[in-house]
């Protein structure tokens, strides 16, 4: 046993042993070797053409090259390796005692209903293998060691895996398959991109319109996603860790990590075939990469395979390989943070796992950023494990993030966000010490549990005090039990004792953290000695503390965050995840609190036997013992145990103080208080992610509908319980209680507005009952002269009445358009869209009606039918001055109202507020703004013809506006520039509210997109489908079938053609690639608004 392993826990060692950080930069940066992938000599064996293939690439052992022949050889080769039914039996047999440390069987073959996978019983699983075995049920190798595998990756735990070397020889290479997935403002549910458009749009270099994924091979995209995320061994316990597992985020390719879509070990197509929602195609070829430790040189078939990579040798070669170094690529680099994404920081550890930043956008100099990749040296090779020294380690970690604090109060920064994204684990010592840097004199306790083994039922009954200091606690100091007392016996450790789910464990221990955590050295955990105390007091108060992780945060992660969350309340905040409006575990990784390798089983065992070598007490029990150790022989096929890669398991349950005999903590459902989906600027720019965090958590941004535990989808103190959240699928949300959520949001984004047009309309409402100001007089002619001829016809024509009243061409100016918009959303789908068009269409009419009634009031004019409503009384006109109505003007012929005899003021008062014209003001606000409305939905002049039925569908509203303004022209209500006064003001007040309202008028490929309040909206490509879905069109990839990008593009080529002129990949059938002699001319499209 490796001293001080207790202070060891790694997750993800299953991915770190398969797909090191340097086959990861192979994939990323290697070229193929382009081998003939039409194979000539068809009755070749087809290890034999893998084995010409790397010999042509001339790699060696110790190379990892990528070569181009198709999966279906390589699976073929695998194949045809014979059934090694003798030694697979005696392979079942050696493992066996070394699963039997996995610390969850029991448990995880009948999980919890908050447990969000099926149960896996590994045992069984096992046993059911060995009796196909036997009974003659596998064909090949390739089969058994399929199936065996395949246990391991039920079990879904980043601790538990074993690698066949048969299935380790190469991996599959999905090299044109690098997704990434946006949300337009990191609340709505993302789509899917080829990386490389997001890269491109990110550098602004797209000259193409990218267009989200539909489906892969004919599956959608989602469930595609969802299916290959589960394929993996050593995988997460949380369905949304799997799936972030498949992308490369800013901290992922930080620690050498990429997409899990890139690399497999899998059986894969030769080809994938990928959808695009314009209608595209992409076709995707896939490749091989050999291992490091895999020399395919001289194998001409599956028994030659056999004998060079899975049967051990009496030789040293397979020691050898199992030692084989990676040859670095010169341009490779190891243990610095990458430029890409992030900023320069402010302190940082030599080996690149932690860094400290500052934000310093405007509204964000309060906040310090406190980055942990991981809780080992970022890219560090298990190999190394030996002779890593842990403690100097930690002791710099230590430093660095003292500095960092020191700073961070000198700079007045209050708030603190630690990003945890991308880490799988690694030292608890470590990750002890941040909790004890951050909260001084915080509640620190940690119980854990072996699964009750006859193993260890054996050791603890032979020797306990040699057991306690080979594998409990790696020192001479006894584990410390709940009572806070230590346990000194073996029956008393051991037990057994029962927990949930009927799994016999070891009694509930820690290790006592008053004493130095390294048995070799005195260093102690940051305020149990007072002489080693660095910090006293918490920097930090625990409100103005967040957690961000990406849910891959396991076994180091976990612990830290769990003593952070559980016993100081720190909020956590998880990125990514599935396409689902959900909660989202931030510990969505192992949270077991100690990984064996089998090497270190091995170890350990070794170590107790030579421990009790003059124990002859000890002997006597373990020789009259039946169990069945393990093994300190070579397995009887490759790995070897001895190395880094021959399997692993998780060998300690985690459980809290309050259930310490209830259900490990790896089986608990823990949802994060907020969750968020990635922007396109979160990945490009991880200060994006980081700001997006601070406005959760300390300025009320809302957090994806349905994560949080408050209504308003802000963040909240307290988190989702299980039962308000299902296991795998969509929740269950009525439409009333969609309806709701909704309504509250609007009031509370609105209510000033409504306030508003409340207030601006009751005004408007009241001018336009009020007298005419005396400072306004009007007057008008009613003889020319002493003959008593009437002049001005046109104000004589009789009142008979409107054909639409006023408050009718009002209601229907409003009301038709918002029956439309609501007909609309049966095809668009989108509440805040309805909303926008609803509430802008009434402030173009309302803003309208202030305009014209002012007009109204302080302008005026007479009416066509005036004099009817008048009735001057001629006779006083007969004569001047004989009534002592003297006329004014010229001659003294033109006279005001008060020689009219008409009583009803009101009426009176109409027939002089002619102008401008209510009726055409309301029609071609409410109408107009419905026709703009209508050419963005239906995509009327964008940039494809149209069919006719659209055109002439989008001038409808504007005949209805025309009509109401013909009826005034019959009905002798207004004059003809009473009209056109009015349909200019109501075309300028819709045009104006639809703007506010839209992302533009006229540049078609915004002019149908919502704008919001609380949100910028973006002029570009922003990974959300409803920059082509919230249409009434499905012509040429419109309807939630394109996605449009930055402005300052050029014409419209899909994501494919940029792919097949860049990269190399062939077969691409694009639906946007015009007929020859009909190819479009390149020109600059407008940006943002020039089109308006």
């Amino acid at each position: 046993m490796i001293p001080g392993l207790c202070l060891l826990t790694l997750a993800g060692l299953a991915s770190a042993a398969l797909e090191p950080r340097q086959i990861m930069h192979q994939v990323r940066h290697q070229p193929t070797f382009n081998f003939v992938r039409d194979i000539q000599d068809r009755d070749s064996a087809p290890c034999k053409v893998l084995s010409q293939a790397y010999a042509a690439s001339g790699a060696q052992l110790g190379d990892a090259p990528i070569v181009d022949v198709p999966p279906s050889i390589a699976i073929a080769c695998l194949k045809s390796v014979p059934l090694a039914k003798e030694r697979d039996l005696a392979l079942i047999d050696y493992l066996l005692p070394f699963v039997s440390f996995q610390s969850t069987l029991e448990t995880l073959a009948n999980p919890p209903k908050e447990y969000l996978f099926p149960g896996v019983d590994v045992l069984g699983g096992i046993e059911a293998v060995r009796t196909k075995l036997t009974k003659n049920g596998y064909k090949s190798q390739y089969e058994f060691m399929t199936d065996l595998r395949g246990i391991f990756t039920a079990a879904n735990d980043n601790h538990f895996n074993y690698p066949p070397a048969l299935l380790n020889a190469f991996m599959f290479v999905r090299r044109g398959l690098d997704l990434t997935p946006l949300s337009a403002d990191g609340v709505k549910l993302p789509r899917f991109f080829m990386s490389l458009d997001v890269l491109r749009g990110n550098n602004q270099e797209l000259d193409y319109h990218p267009s989200a994924i539909a489906s892969i091979d004919g599956i959608p995209i989602t469930k595609w996603l969802e299916n290959d995320a589960a394929r993996y061994p050593g995988n997460y316990q949380d369905p949304d860790a799997q799936f972030n597992n498949m992308f490369s985020t800013i901290q992922r390719v930080a620690t050498g990590a990429v997409g899990a879509t890139l690399l497999t070990q899998f059986e894969v197509p030769d080809y994938h075939t990928v959808k695009f929602r314009n209608g595209s195609e992409l076709t995707i070829t896939n490749s091989l990469i050999f291992m490091p430790t895999t020399d395919f040189n001289g194998i001409s078939s599956g028994e030659d395979f056999q004998a060079a990579i899975e049967i051990p040798s009496n030789s040293s070669s397979n020691s050898k390989r199992e030692e084989v170094r990676f040859r670095r690529a010169d341009n490779e680099t190891e243990g610095e943070l990458p430029a890409n994404g992030f900023p320069e920081p402010i302190v940082k550890h030599s080996m690149g796992n932690i860094a400290g930043y500052f934000l310093d956008h405007p509204g964000y100099h309060d906040t310090a950023v406190l980055s942990i990749l991981s809780f080992l040296p970022v890219g560090f090779d298990l190999s190394d494990l030996n002779s890593f020294n842990i403690t100097d380690f930690v002791l710099e970690g230590r430093d660095v993030i003292v500095e960092f604090f020191n700073k961070a109060k000198r700079a007045n920064r209050d708030k603190l966000i630690i990003d945890l994204s991308a880490n799988g684990g690694g030292s608890v010592a470590l990750a002890n010490e941040i909790y004890r840097l951050l909260f001084p004199e915080g509640e620190f306790t940690g119980w854990d549990r072996y699964r009750a083994n006859d193993v260890l039922a054996a050791t603890s009954d032979a020797s306990y005090d040699t057991l306690v200091n080979v594998m409990i606690t790696s020192s001479e100091y006894y584990p410390i039990g709940p009572d806070d007392k230590a346990i000194k016996t073996g029956a008393e450790w051991f037990g057994p004792y029962s927990a949930a789910g009927g799994q016999n464990v070891t009694a509930a221990f820690q290790i006592d953290k008053d004493v130095s955590w390294d048995s070799s050295s005195e260093v102690y955990y940051n305020g149990v000695n007072p002489d080693s105390t660095v910090i006293k007091k918490a920097v930090f108060k625990p409100k103005n503390i967040l957690i961000v992780t990406d849910g891959t945060c396991a076994s180091a992660c976990g612990i830290l965050t769990g003593l952070l969350t559980r016993t100081q309340g720190i909020r956590t905040l998880a990125l990514g995840g599935r396409r689902l409006s959900l909660p989202m575990q931030a510990m969505g990784g192992v949270k077991g609190t100690l990984l064996y390798r089998n090497s270190d089983i091995v170890s350990a065992t070794s170590q107790f036997l030579n421990g009790i070598e003059e124990n002859q007490a000890a002997i006597d029990k373990l020789s009259a013992s039946t169990v069945s150790f393990p093994s300190l022989e070579d397995a009887p096929l490759l790995p070897l145990v001895a190395g880094a890669n021959g399997g692993q398991v998780n060998a300690l349950n985690g459980y809290t103080s309050d259930d310490l005999d209830g259900y490990p903590v790896h089986f608990r459902y823990e949802a994060a208080n907020c969750r968020l989906f990635y922007t396109q600027l979160m990945t490009k720019d991880v200060t994006e992610q980081w700001r997006h965090a601070h406005d959760v958590a300390w300025k009320g941004a809302k957090c994806v509908a349905g994560s949080t535990s408050n209504d308003d989808n802000t963040i909240g103190d307290d988190t989702v319980a299980y039962d308000k959240s299902p296991n795998r699928r969509r929740a269950a949300t009525t439409t009333t209680q969609k309806l709701k959520v909704f309504a509250i949001q609007w009031i509370k984004l609105n209510w000033l507005d409504l306030l508003w047009m409340a207030v601006i309309g009751g005004a408007t409402l009241g001018l336009y009952h009020a007298p005419i100001p005396a400072l306004v007089t009007r007057t008008f002619p009613i003889t020319f002269d002493s003959s008593g001829d009437i002049i001005y016809p046109q104000w004589a024509y009789p009142d008979r009445g409107w054909i639409i009243p006023s408050w009718l061409s009002g209601l229907i100016s409003i009301a038709v358009p918002i029956l439309v918009y609501l007909a609309a959303q049966v095809r668009i789908k989108s509440a805040w869209d309805a909303s926008n068009a609803i509430v802008g269409t009434t402030w173009a009419v309302i803003l309208g009606s202030v305009f014209q009634v002012t007009l109204k009031q302080l302008v005026g004019g007479f009416r066509p039918y005036f004099l009817d409503v008048c009735q001057p009384d001629i006779s006083l006109a007969g004569s001047r001055n004989r009534t002592g109505l003297d006329g004014v003007g010229f001659q003294h012929i033109m006279y005001t109202i008060d020689i009219c005899t008409q009583k009803d003021y009101a009426k009176l008062k109409n027939a002089v507020t002619s102008f401008p014209s209510g009726h055409s003001t309301a029609a071609f606000a409410g109408f107009g703004f419905l026709f703009l409305w209508l050419n963005a939905k239906l995509k009327v002049w964008a940039d494809h013809k149209p069919a006719f039925w659209k055109l002439a569908l989008n001038f409808v509203p504007l005949l209805g506006a025309v009509l109401i303004c013909g009826s005034l022209t019959i009905d002798a209500a207004h004059n003809w520039y009473d009209i056109v006064a009015g349909a200019g003001i109501g075309t300028v007040m819709a045009f104006a509210a639809y703007r506010t309202s839209y992302a533009a008028v006229w540049d078609w490929r915004f002019n149908h997109l919502p704008l919001q309040q609380m949100e910028v909206f973006r002029y570009g490509f922003d990974g959300d489908i409803n920059y082509a879905g919230q249409t009434l069109s499905d012509s040429v990839g419109w309807g939630a079938k394109r996605d449009w990008p930055h402005g300052g593009l050029d014409s419209a080529a899909s994501s494919t053609v940029f792919a097949r002129r860049t990269s190399g990949i062939q077969d691409v059938a694009d639906v946007d690639v015009e007929a020859p002699g009909q190819t479009r001319t390149k020109r600059r499209a407008p940006v943002g608004d020039e089109a308006v």
